[in-house]
């Protein structure tokens, strides 16, 4: 099925031109000779300069009962309600086409995609694949190369989820797009250029797992949302699983917080109805706008019902959807609790002089009175109401009498003064502001660790043969593949294909005393 390329350091074609679909299943078992089945696929496409083009996601009901979900935990009720591969096959076909395919141990793949589509009676040749466990082993040289530790290495991050086909696959993009970005060398694409592959009816139905949750700072719902495939064109829901997960997300929040065990039942809900990132953000803030409705549809929204708000708003992330009412409400608080919230002031005429200030002053915290009474500090009278008998009560009582001009200017000293502070510098602030600058300036970007285990040479086919394949004939043939190198033309050859990987399936155990380079070997086959 795949015609192996290679990323490599010999002259070739810019690879961040290409476009990748990075591809990883989990499956029910090691061999779909012996009745395997991929119960679940990921891809995302992305350019070769990061980009990330699309994302697809989806479980697959196998057709048979699932035993090994201890390694990525799909369960038989997971995939109850999931399409089989028949029902995606034209989907997967759209995402891998007009492009290269790229899998950590691409072998692992390949046979079961050349299974799954076999029964379908569908042959699929020539498409152009980059294995990028061969290219990690032939360009870098340090102990251990599952997907895992690879891209923690190359990306300083540890993959989250793993296990997930989706989780894989945007692990390995992160990894593959700092490789090519950063490499200490350029690499080049030496292999076949990407063609369309044969179009199936697309069906459009999906299933993605969302796993690995966390409430995080942002809430399980953020995280959710996260997990969902970020598609470019997202199929509309399922009308009976989006009906549930509605109904849930409004127990969830009932008493405005969502727990663990109510995000994972969410997800199980959102698998069944189908959501992306995109659909699942759009149920969020339906969701957020209508409690908005049912709060302002008595025309008042209390601090109550703002609070309630407020607290959805952040699980489903959408504070969005209520800035306006916060906005109001902190404008609210912050007048209620600004520098002038200690005067009272009597306003005397109507004038636009007059009606300035006063905003001014009401929008620092103080309190607008009509009538002169005792806690009147202040009363600004333009000369129009000057005759007006409040002033005459004012200036017995001892109370000030001023113009707009001249409340302004008190007003505001006032505001600086309350605002300043004891210890205002504004020295002090450039000063820690051009510190800062020299900081910045000074500090150089460090080299990435990585680049430590970058291999002075990159192996030729005859080196990774001896190092990676022929090391392995004393073990048990049941855990090894055969790799055959073919023989070299006028340039290196590319590289062979890499050793079977356990991926999602398998757990090697090797018993009794075990020499650390064999134990080493042990790791590179089950990468």
């Amino acid at each position: 099925m795949f015609v192996r390329g290679q990323l490599t350091r010999q002259r070739g074609v810019d690879p961040r031109a290409l476009t990748f679909a990075i591809l990883d299943l989990q499956t029910t078992g090691l061999h779909p000779k012996q009745g395997s089945r991929a119960c679940e696929v990921g891809i995302v496409r992305m350019r070769g300069d990061g980009v990330v083009l699309d994302e697809y996601s989806t479980l697959i009901n196998p057709g048979l009962r699932i035993s090994n979900d201890e390694f990525h935990g799909i369960t038989n009720t997971d995939v109850q309600h999931a399409p089989r591969f028949q029902d995606i096959a034209g989907d997967v076909l759209a995402y891998l086409s007009d492009s290269v395919v790229v899998g950590h141990n691409l072998d692992f793949e390949e046979k079961f995609l050349v299974a799954e589509f076999g029964r379908l009676n569908v042959t699929l040749a020539q498409v152009p694949g980059l294995c990028s466990l061969v290219t990690s082993r032939v360009q870098l040289d340090r102990w251990g190369y599952k997907l895992e530790n690879i891209a923690n290495l190359i990306t300083d991050e540890w993959p989250a989820p793993l296990h997930s086909a989706l989780g894989n696959a945007r692990a390995l993009a992160a990894m593959l797009a700092k490789l090519i970005a950063e490499a200490p060398q350029p690499l080049y694409w030496l292999g076949p250029p990407s063609a369309p592959l044969p179009r199936l009816p697309r069906s459009g139905v999906i299933a993605p797992r969302a796993v690995g949750l966390r409430k995080g700072s942002e809430g399980w719902l953020a995280t959710l949302t996260a997990r969902l495939p970020r598609m470019a064109y997202s199929p509309q829901p399922r009308p009976d699983g989006l009906r549930d997960y509605r109904a849930l997300l409004a127990h969830a929040l009932a008493d405005s917080r969502i727990v663990g065990e109510e995000a994972n039942q969410l997800a199980v809900l959102a698998a069944r109805a189908g959501l992306t990132q995109t659909t699942a953000r759009q149920v969020h803030e339906e969701f957020l706008a209508g409690a908005r409705a049912r709060a302002e549809a008595d025309g008042v929204v209390t601090s109550a019902e703002l609070r309630e708000l407020h607290r959805a708003a952040k699980e489903l992330a959408a504070s969005h959807l209520i800035s306006d009412l916060e906005e109001a409400a902190s404008a609210n608080r912050a007048r209620s609790n600004g520098p002038l919230k200690s005067w009272r002031i009597m306003s005397v005429g109507d004038s636009a002089a007059v009606t300035d200030v006063v905003d001014f002053a009401v929008e620092h915290g103080a309190k607008v009175a009509v009538n002169l009474t005792k806690t009147v500090r202040l009363a600004i009278c333009d000369g129009a109401a000057e005759n007006d008998p409040r002033i005459a009560k004012a200036l017995a009582a001892g109370v000030d009498v001023v113009s707009p001009d001249q409340a302004r200017k008190l007003l505001e000293g006032e505001v600086t003064k309350v605002r300043g502070g004891l210890f205002t510098d504004l020295r002090g602030e450039q000063v820690a502001k051009r510190l800062a600058a020299e900081q910045v300036a000074a500090t150089r970007p460090a080299r990435p660790e990585w680049h430590e285990f970058w291999r002075p040479r990159e192996l030729t086919a005859a080196e990774y043969h001896a190092m990676f394949v022929e090391r392995q004939e004393d073990w048990d043939e049941i855990h090894t593949i055969r790799i055959t190198v073919p023989a070299a033309p006028n340039r290196e050859p590319v590289m062979p294909t890499a050793a079977k990987k356990s991926g999602c399936a398998a757990v090697i155990a090797v018993g009794g005393a075990i020499v650390v380079g064999v134990a080493e070997l042990v790791r590179q086959v089950v990468a």
